[in-house]
């Protein structure tokens, strides 16, 4: 059973890709601009006008350029694509069948554009953070009903708003050490973390300034960026969550009682 989820989820991945690349392409804008929808350096329509959460299926001619002037429009093809269906297919691997699985798949196809958008435009738009967090928390509500484990639910609720709390602090000894994205980021990655405990929740926190420092000494070795300079933070929040996540034995140990898939 646990191969064919893992092959179901991994194909989920490819599937809704083009849909994860209208995200990005969308909100690939800077702070104060209104979601995109034409190719910026053509005005080739792209996008038709839906919610902004709900982009049209066109997005599937997305793949990187914009198709009438071949501008640069997004992340090279099939590179998000890819890297859902490699992390959703991680996450079943690792983690038991069932709605602590959704929940973390859930995370994941909010996060993987959220890492993308903030790679290429340094924010993280509360179109997509705001989902990821009340999205994650209420599935993992209904995993906490399923299998009675309310304390988890608590220490997690619980472990979204302490580290929130942390990067507001930090934002406000220091305004530049963290954006507003970040902060709002940080209690989806808390809420992920703390499910299975506080240990964890430190380890994945720690995992994602070390990545952060380890980027930003290759940056100064390579002679690409200076001391001063600004480096998206969310990508390395994300990469060390799901990293911990991954790695940590207690994801598979704390799998729902009663949620299993038969």
């Amino acid at each position: 059973m646990r191969p064919l989820l893992i092959v179901t989820l991994a194909l989920a991945g490819l599937l809704i890709g083009p849909w994860l690349r209208a995200l990005v392409f969308r909100y690939s804008v800077l702070a104060g601009e209104s979601p995109r929808q034409a190719c910026p350096a053509c005005g080739h329509q792209i996008l038709s006008a839906r919610p902004a959460w709900l982009p049209a299926w066109s997005a599937v001619r997305v793949f990187g350029r914009c198709p009438r002037c071949a501008a640069a429009v997004g992340p090279p093809r099939l590179t998000i694509e890819l890297t859902s269906a490699f992390l959703l297919g991680l996450l079943a691997a690792r983690i038991q069948p069932g709605l602590l699985l959704t929940a973390y798949c859930f995370l994941a196809v909010c996060a993987v554009p959220l890492a993308y958008t903030d790679a290429s435009v340094r924010r993280l738009p509360n179109a997509l953070t705001g989902p990821a967090y009340v999205g994650t928390l209420l599935i993992l509500i209904l995993a906490a009903a399923s299998g009675g484990q309310w304390h988890s639910l608590a220490r997690a609720a619980l472990g979204g708003l302490v580290l929130a709390a942390c990067y507001l602090i930090i934002a406000f000894i220091s305004p530049a050490a963290v954006g507003g994205g970040d902060r709002r980021l940080s209690a989806s990655v808390g809420t992920a973390l703390a499910w299975s405990g506080w240990d964890t929740l430190l380890a994945g926190v720690f995992a994602g300034f070390l990545l952060a420092g380890v980027y930003g000494i290759a940056l100064l070795a390579a002679r690409r960026g200076g001391l001063r300079q600004h480096i998206p933070f969310g990508p390395f929040m994300i990469a060390g969550m799901f990293l911990v996540i991954l790695a940590s034995p207690a994801f598979q140990a704390v799998s729902v009682p009663g949620a299993h898939l038969s």
